[in-house]
């Protein structure tokens, strides 16, 4: 009897859609979690995830996709959940969040199932997961970086040149996202009380290049033959980055001088030194001695002699009062005519050294 009814045409069908239940059901549990793209594994009726990419990088502020593609989906929804608050974002072309930078993308007949993240910010970094609604549930996490590009010039934040030479600079932008553009602005040296900024381009001044690899996020500018109007400020700006700035001095004659346009707080302190002599050396230097200045001292000592140890010879009174009146004489020439200083030998605390005050004798003179 129960060979019979399973060999009826009603008991073959209702076998095989048992088995093709069990199945199916089978290979969601199988795949329940985070499910692999490829393919399905075990029933060919069940929801599969395509090969999509999982991780995205971002610059702020320009707009991106996660995109997440699903086969044989069937009735059951999409939905994109934010793993950092569980927040249910979208589910199927419906945007739940009331945050309109995000919104659900998708094309009828077609696979794929886009969350777009519109303006997006640092803050916005992080896990968004892409759910199909199936017993059990299956999904696929995708990782969102959202970075701020930075640039940084080579070398130090000044550069001083002569007039006539090139100017070379060299930007690199890190977190640069591949294609992203790399503009350069010139604040002119001239604009004192207000700013002045125009654009670098080869169009502009002859002898300016200029040179981007985009994909490595490298900028060159040259300047070749800098006058002073070549000086200034330089800055490199990334699409949606942190710029940089570097300060440009080009020296020439005029500005060595004081009469050109590079002003003197813009050398630096070593050149300063160079070109305003400081307080000090440009002192008057004292006269030198005088020629006769040897003959006094020999004439100083000779009357000092004199009266020390000359005053009982030939003249008597006479010789004594001429020694006399010749050493008070040659001592407040001493003491008063510039550039007669007396030596260190006579000076207070210099020893006595083979007679009067170093000089040498062995007897006076007459």
């Amino acid at each position: 009897m129960a060979l019979s009814a399973a060999s009826s045409p009603l008991g073959l069908l209702a076998a095989v859609a048992a088995v093709l239940s069990v199945s199916c059901a089978h290979g969601a549990a199988h795949r329940s979690g985070e499910q692999g793209g490829g393919g399905p594994s075990r029933c060919d009726t069940c929801p599969y995830f395509l090969n999509t990419s999982t991780l995205v990088t971002t610059s702020q502020s320009i707009p991106t996709n996660l995109t997440c593609g699903v086969r044989n989906l069937g009735d059951r929804k999409v939905s994109w959940i934010r793993r950092r608050d569980l927040h249910v974002l979208t589910t199927g072309t419906f945007t739940y969040t009331t945050d309109s930078r995000f919104r659900a993308l998708h094309l009828p007949g077609s696979p794929y199932w886009s969350l777009e993240v519109g303006d997006p910010g640092v803050s916005d970094s992080g896990v968004y997961e892409c759910q199909v609604s199936t017993q059990p549930k299956i999904f696929r996490r995708f990782t969102l970086t959202v970075v701020v590009p930075s640039a940084e010039i080579t070398g130090t934040q000044q550069m001083f040149m002569k007039a006539g030479s090139d100017i070379n600079i060299t930007c690199v932008v890190k977190d640069n996202i591949r294609g992203a553009s790399i503009n350069w602005y010139h604040t002119l040296p001239h604009a004192r009380n207000s700013v002045q900024v125009e654009e670098i381009s080869t169009a502009g001044r002859g002898g300016v290049q200029l040179v981007t690899d985009k994909h490595a996020g490298t900028s060159w500018l040259l300047v070749t033959h800098a006058t002073w109007r070549d000086a200034g400020n330089y800055s490199c700006v990334p699409a949606h980055g942190r710029p940089t700035t570097v300060s440009i001095h080009v020296l020439d004659d005029e500005s060595i001088t004081g009469s050109g346009v590079i002003v003197a707080e813009e050398v630096p302190a070593a050149m300063q030194h160079d070109l305003h002599p400081s307080a000090a050396s440009s002192r008057t230097p004292p006269p030198p001695p005088l020629p006769y200045l040897h003959l006094l001292y020999p004439l100083l000592a000779h009357a000092l002699l004199c009266l020390t140890g000359g005053g009982g010879g030939v003249g008597g009174a006479r010789a004594w009062l001429r020694c006399w009146c010749l050493a008070w004489g040659l001592l407040v020439a001493l003491l008063l005519l510039p550039g007669l200083a007396p030596p260190a030998a006579w000076r207070p605390g210099a020893a006595l050294r083979g007679g009067v005050l170093g000089v040498g004798l062995s007897a006076p003179l007459t």
